[in-house]
């Protein structure tokens, strides 16, 4: 069938361990994936034949300086093999935006493969929970820093918040079921009132910006806000900017009536576009192309300036001295690449000058 065409295209890269969680889901679900990490002890406990430790790694202790530091020691070996391993279109590369190693390398390698015009990449990033250590919440603002900018040459970016539920493993078998559920759209009977189709599926995964999928249940129909906003993702901003919307659904009869989708255009937004299908056993719908979450940016980089200043003032009580202190910049690198601006630089030297990059 087209649809497991679809699906046999698509690979999820776990960089880190969280990300790893993440595609063990999706693995059980049959979906390919591959692992990357930089220790050897978190990938031993992947049963799987698909994985890459990278050389010198012994964990990256949510440092993400090191992790880009250990991963450019042997970039061109890493990226070889991600070529000749990863041959599907579609590459979603999933990973912790508050650890060291998923947020240190996860970016820069997402880039580097959607460099390649013939793949599609996405990305599956988890946001760190307010409980989490500061050092976490600066890891997800610099990373995050890092992924705006690579927005418009990447896919659908899924944006799971550990904020929603505090069984993390619960949000990531949610996303499996969400995604496989979105798919396996394209196995549903024809309609006479239409389906949505492999291309209209492809157009959704390869729309650039923030993505989310639901389903919707019948008695959440006149309150799709809060299906959309208490869900596993980062909250939709109120802007209601979005390019495409895609929604699958039964058959209408007489007990229920199918959604309108005036009614999720008044909550999301008037998109560029809509795909409706019909003749589904449930109701999927999938957003795609949403600002970014500038609310809960916003937020993060208050929380982290609120307890630098506490930390800052702990420190004066004590008499020491922190003159010039930026938790932002995190640990000052000792490495040092020149710039060539007529020279074309290697993934290496890119890789490395993203390390300085945040401490201008």
């Amino acid at each position: 069938m087209e649809n497991n065409k679809l699906k046999d295209d698509i690979r999820f890269l776990a960089v880190g361990a969280a990300g790893a969680n993440v595609a063990q889901m999706m693995e059980k679900k049959n979906y390919k994936t591959y692992y990357v990490n930089l220790a050897q002890q978190d990938l031993d406990l992947v049963n799987s034949p698909n994985k890459l430790h990278i050389r010198n790694g012994e964990g990256a202790s949510k440092n993400r300086d090191k992790a880009k530091e250990v991963l450019s020691e042997s970039i061109d070996e890493v990226l070889e093999t991600l070529d000749n391993q990863i041959t599907e279109k579609y590459v979603f590369t999933v990973f912790s935006l508050g650890g060291g190693t998923g947020s240190g390398c996860g970016p820069f390698l997402a880039s580097v493969i959607a460099e390649n015009p013939e793949k599609k990449v996405g990305l599956v990033i988890i946001l760190p929970s307010k409980e989490e250590s500061l050092q976490a919440r600066i890891n997800a603002y610099e990373a995050l820093s890092e992924i705006i900018p690579l927005r418009n040459s990447l896919g659908s970016i899924f944006i799971l918040d550990n904020n929603k539920r505090k069984d993390k493993l619960s949000i990531n078998r949610s996303f499996a079921g969400l995604f496989d559920s979105f798919i396996n759209i394209g196995d549903v009977p024809s309609s006479i009132h239409g389906v949505i189709d492999i291309a209209e599926q492809k157009t959704l995964l390869e729309t650039s910006g923030v993505a989310m999928i639901h389903k919707v249940a019948q008695n959440e129909q006149s309150n799709l806000l809060a299906t959309v906003n208490d869900g596993i993702y980062a909250t939709i901003e109120p802007n209601k900017k979005i390019k495409y919307i895609g929604l699958s659904q039964p058959e209408a009869k007489e007990d229920k009536s199918p959604i309108e989708i005036s009614s999720v255009i008044d909550v999301v937004g008037q998109p560029i576009d809509t795909y409706m299908g019909y003749g589904n056993t449930e109701t999927v719908l999938y957003l795609g192309g949403i600002s970014f979450p500038k609310t809960y940016i916003n937020s993060l980089a208050e929380s982290i300036k609120s307890e630098q200043e506490k930390a800052e003032k702990a420190m004066e009580d004590d008499d020491i001295s922190m003159d010039n202190l930026n938790f932002l910049a995190n640990r000052k690198s000792t490495v040092v690449v020149e710039k060539e601006p007529e020279k074309k630089m290697t993934a290496r030297e890119r890789l490395l000058a993203s390390r300085n990059n945040g401490k201008k």
